[in-house]
């Protein structure tokens, strides 16, 4: 069966019944793969829409790719990725010692292969960086996660 993905409220104040024949699927639902997402024609989900996912009003012989500005800020500013960041930084935090290991950690999922000490470098600079502007371990350690989970390495194939 299918699940509902999490619509912001803007969004749902777009139809004529806001958030009418929209359910509430719990976290362990959404957890499954996009394909199983519920698909209500008249209400996109922004985050599939961003990335050209496929217009259920009309037929498409060929989907072009895109690479926009309308991505970027959906991955640094949305809801999903945001939240995806937290979880990271709870992992790191409950699976390491020292901000070096979380980096180091961080890096190695993310791209999937041993970071380079430089690499490693950069992001304790930038959790560095972040508490020098007031922020706190966690939104620090949790910032670059979201930086880290918007690296071209993760989001581009070769």
């Amino acid at each position: 069966p299918s699940f509902y993905p999490v619509i912001p409220q803007e969004v749902k104040h777009g139809q004529s019944r806001p958030g009418a024949g929209w359910g509430n699927s719990s976290p362990e639902e959404r957890a499954r793969r996009g394909v199983y997402i519920f698909i209500k024609r008249s209400l996109p989900v922004p985050f599939i829409k961003a990335f050209d996912g496929a217009d259920t009003d009309t037929t498409c012989p060929i989907r072009f790719t895109t690479t926009q500005p309308t991505q970027s800020l959906e991955l640094m500013n949305g809801e999903f990725t945001n939240a995806q960041a937290k979880v990271f930084g709870n992992f790191l935090r409950e699976n390491t010692d020292s901000l070096n290991e979380q980096v180091e950690l961080a890096l190695n999922r993310v791209f999937q292969r041993k970071p380079i000490e430089g690499e490693i470098q950069l992001g304790v600079d930038l959790v560095n960086t972040l508490k020098e502007e007031n922020m706190d371990d966690i939104q620090a350690l949790d910032y670059f996660c979201l930086v880290a989970l918007n690296l071209n390495e993760l989001l581009f194939l070769d």
